[in-house]
């Protein structure tokens, strides 16, 4: 059969009569290998435990098996299950060639290489789910640090490209925040229906010897249990809630990156990403390429791909083999990708060069004062709302017909305006309108909850460094229950190798 599996139950001559294809092991087994290498060796382990304790397998047996867990642990568990290969059975294969089948073989006993997966792949994807929370709160944090820097910055806010209405770089940032907080939420929602354990529940229908489900579960760091064997193997949704999640921060990600990338460009000039996020042209010496921004765009790209094979691989009958051996590689891909973007993002926000007397001077230069304009009419003049936004609509075309920036708009000529449109002047005082035109003025005017004043912002700000901290206590105490979890194993260990061996 080749190098590739230390095989301890699919051998030529059993029940198949021939080893297995290498085409077939290359591409249905080995794209999971080295993947699932936590779950299957805490599975191991917590469930020697349980089999020890329920008196299931002969004490000796137990303590020998437990004894060759731990000098796998000290040879480095990664490293000798990726050389045994086997996918999920490498574990029995290197405790059978330590200490013999005969002690060996009792450590299958009451599961089945459905729960082996089940288990791997839930404890990968928890790991998954605390990863993408610390760097989402690593990526919030720094752009709190950046709006905090900035809530007086003015620069235009876009729609279509096209200047919309005065902002700050502040209000800009914190809208990537509520985002990025949404996608925490999403992430601690799914760890809900993530962590409930599958072990015990074999292929189908559990097992007929006396195992203690609940042992394993809180020896693996499992909030609950899986209460229907077949929902608990061959149900993939929560792979699928996980991936939704990770193609949700992907799309925060890209998006963020592209206005970035298109802010970096000679054309706009409004910010400069870091050198060590650029490239170089090997022919044009002038180039500083935002590679950074482009390959969080390309990253984000495949965590789509993923998204998608995976639903097309689970998207069938309810008991089909590659659910378990192919479709989990799908989140393995995402994760890896989108985790990567968002360090690299996380770098760029915090090395950003912001020029800030371009984005000042931009913000008044292409009519993102209309709307305050057309406001001011219906407050002063009683204008109908609508009327007002086609007077200003004219005057605008007006402006660009003659050539007039913003600034350079008179009295006379929103008066030109009017009279097109209801057929009389509107009479707007001179220094009122230079007030309309003022985008630091707008930014001030907009003082409603989401506004973009600085009392608006600044009010924002401090509750997301609130909801940081509140969140940086959600992960830690995660993290903290597993560590406790694996101590909680450990010392169980310790005590079925401490235990007496029972009376001849």
């Amino acid at each position: 059969m080749s190098e590739h599996v230390a095989e301890v139950y699919r051998k030529k001559g059993i029940r198949l009569n021939s080893e297995m294809s290498p085409l077939l092991y290359k591409y249905f087994y080995a794209p999971m290998k080295g993947k699932a290498w936590k779950g299957f060796h805490m599975f191991d382990k917590a469930h020697t435990v349980m089999l020890a304790e329920e008196g299931i397998i002969p004490r000796q047996s137990g303590v020998a098996i437990l004894r060759a867990l731990r000098k796998m642990e000290a040879e480095g568990v990664e490293g000798v299950r990726e050389k045994l290969g086997g996918h999920m059975h490498c574990g029995e294969a290197y405790v059978t060639a330590a200490v013999g089948p005969e002690l060996a073989g009792w450590i299958h006993a009451g599961r089945s290489s459905g729960d082996l997966q089940a288990v791997g792949a839930r404890v990968d994807t928890r790991d998954f789910v605390i990863a993408f929370m610390k760097g989402l709160i690593r990526l919030r944090r720094a752009m709190l640090l950046r709006a905090k820097e900035t809530v007086d910055l003015v620069m235009p806010g876009y729609t279509h490209l096209q200047h919309a209405e005065p902002i700050t770089f502040a209000f800009y940032m914190l809208s990537f925040v509520h985002q990025l907080e949404r996608d925490f939420e999403r992430y601690d929602e799914a760890y809900r229906r993530i962590n409930v354990s599958p072990a015990g529940c074999a292929i189908l229908t559990t097992t007929d010897f006396p195992i203690n489900r609940r042992r394993t579960q809180e020896l693996m760091g499992f909030d609950g249990l899986m209460t229907n064997a077949k929902d608990a193997i061959w149900t993939m949704d929560y792979i699928l809630e996980c991936l939704g999640a990770i193609t949700c921060t992907a799309g925060n990600l890209t998006r963020l990156a592209d206005d970035l990338c298109i802010w970096h460009s000679s054309e706009f000039s409004l910010a400069e990403i870091p050198d060590e996020f650029c490239g170089t042209s090997s022919i044009m010496p002038q180039k500083k390429n935002p590679y950074g921004t482009e390959a969080v765009r390309g990253l984000c790209g495949d965590v789509v791909g993923s998204f998608m094979a995976f639903f097309a691989q689970t998207n069938h009958q309810s008991d089909s083999c590659e659910m378990l051996t192919m479709a989990p590689l799908c989140l393995y891909q995402a994760a890896e990708k989108c985790l990567a973007a968002l360090q690299i993002l996380d770098g760029v926000v915090r090395g950003l060069k912001l020029n800030k007397t371009i984005m000042a001077e931009r913000a008044g230069m292409f009519w993102a004062q209309a709307t305050s304009l057309a406001n001011a009419l219906v407050k002063e003049r009683q204008l109908p709302f609508r009327t007002a936004h086609q007077v200003i609509g004219v005057l605008v075309r007006m402006a660009y017909d003659r050539g007039l920036a913003p600034l350079e708009v008179t009295v006379e000529l929103l008066d030109e305006a009017a009279r097109e449109v209801i057929g009389r002047t509107i009479g707007l005082e001179v220094q009122r309108l230079r007030e309309c035109l003022d985008p630091a003025g707008i930014v001030r005017s907009k003082t409603p909850v989401g506004g973009t004043a600085p009392e608006r912002v600044e009010e924002d700000l401090r509750s997301r460094l609130d909801r940081l901290v509140e969140d940086e206590r959600v992960a830690s105490n995660l993290e903290s229950r597993l560590a406790g979890a694996e101590r909680a194993l450990e010392a169980a260990i310790d005590a079925v190798l401490a235990s007496p061996a029972p009376a001849a």
